[in-house]
């Protein structure tokens, strides 16, 4: 839902993670103004993008009273199963892949043993960091 929620409505260019520290300090002012900061609009328009992001953040990591113990188990564990994701270091993005071997191969082959992606095992598909 993260990534989904981040190409629809943020442009790939929120860390849901950080929104969702703001939310849980109920920080709505600043998670208002780090989203129109990140998503370069005005203030109403980070307020409905807020908006948005809270009830699908409640949605996932509520779990109300009216919940089976088996529904309740499975609403943790897809929210323990995205707080596991990997993410970039450097902007929170769980866009994220695997450097493959043909990859590092063909640096190799054109920078030869001063190649630094031989080193690297992900990289990220937002900001384009390897680490």
């Amino acid at each position: 839902l993260g990534d989904v929620y981040k190409r629809q409505k943020l442009g790939n260019k929120e860390p849901f993670d950080i929104i969702s520290d703001f939310i849980e300090k109920n920080k709505t002012k600043e998670a208002i103004e780090y989203i129109q900061k990140y998503c370069n609009c005005d203030n109403t328009t980070a307020k409905i993008l807020f908006v948005d992001f809270k009830s699908d953040y409640d949605e996932i990591f509520s779990t109300p009273s009216n919940l089976s113990p088996q529904e309740q188990a499975y609403n943790n564990a897809v929210a323990q199963e995205w707080l596991n994701k990997p993410k970039c270091p450097t902007c929170n993005s769980t866009n994220i892949k695997k450097i493959s071997g043909l990859s590092k191969a063909g640096s190799v082959a054109m920078f030869g043993i001063f190649s630094q992606k031989v080193k690297k095992q992900m990289h990220c598909n937002n900001c384009g960091y390897e680490w």
